[in-house]
């Protein structure tokens, strides 16, 4: 009967029953704590991103959706707040289920009433931030001008690196880690683009020209294994 009702639901049976063995009740509770913490993880980073002074990415916003009751300019991430909230609240959870484990013999009332509890608070408030999480990422707004405006913030100082690597095949990393860092701190301070200072040091006008510094200095071709990790990563999930 137990067989039989369990594959009608798409579960295993369990090898003991489940009053004397709770370990795998609180290892379900703690798998949705990790999946909250991952798509929690992610609103958190889409709601930073759509800050007014970043605004690289947004959550889908349709006219009629209103940000603030006094503010009328305001396009809040509402979504993503609330995804954050929910997943918070399924992450307390795993504590509790944890809690429950310890019972007195195998029939301790105060461990089921905890389990009958946080359970279904833990599934339903995940459930709804998967919902939302989802609807998010489907509809979400981005703003590659933005991203490109952010890149060019520091004049050229974040691909630092990049020149530095160069450098340092023809002078050595130390030498060219110092040389970059000096030009750097004096882009921070003129306001000039870290390029023109780049050319003002000798030893880097003698071996790199404008065009050569513009190559290694724009961020488009400075991605690193990235694009293979989005590849793996992408691959993986179609497994």
């Amino acid at each position: 009967m137990q067989r039989l009702m369990f594959e009608d639901l798409g579960l295993n049976v369990p090898v003991i029953s489940w009053h004397p063995s709770r370990d795998h009740i609180a290892e379900f509770v703690a798998l949705e704590a990790l999946i909250a913490g991952t798509i929690g993880r992610i609103a958190r980073e889409i709601l930073s991103l759509q800050r007014t002074e970043i605004c690289e990415v947004e959550e889908p916003f349709f006219m009629g959706k209103v940000g603030s009751s006094t503010m009328p300019h305001k396009r809040n991430p509402q979504v993503c707040e609330s995804v954050i909230a929910l997943t918070r609240i399924v992450r307390a959870q795993a504590p509790l289920a944890v809690e429950a484990m310890e019972c007195e013999n195998e029939r301790d009332w105060g461990c089921e009433a905890v389990e009958w509890d946080c359970i279904p608070h833990a599934s339903v408030c995940l459930a709804a931030a998967l919902e939302k999480q989802n609807d998010i990422l489907e509809n979400l707004i981005v703003y590659p001008q933005n991203m490109k405006r952010n890149l060019d913030a520091l004049k050229g100082a974040m691909l630092s690196e990049a020149v530095m690597l160069h450098l340092g095949e023809k002078l050595g990393r130390l030498s060219a880690h110092e040389i970059v860092y000096e030009v750097c701190m004096k882009a921070f301070t003129d306001g000039k683009p870290v390029i023109d200072d780049l050319l003002e040091r000798e030893e880097v006008a003698k071996y790199f020209t404008r065009a050569d510094l513009e190559k290694i200095m724009d961020p488009e071709l400075y991605t690193g294994e990235s694009a293979a990790f989005v590849d793996r990563v992408i691959a993986d999930s179609k497994k």
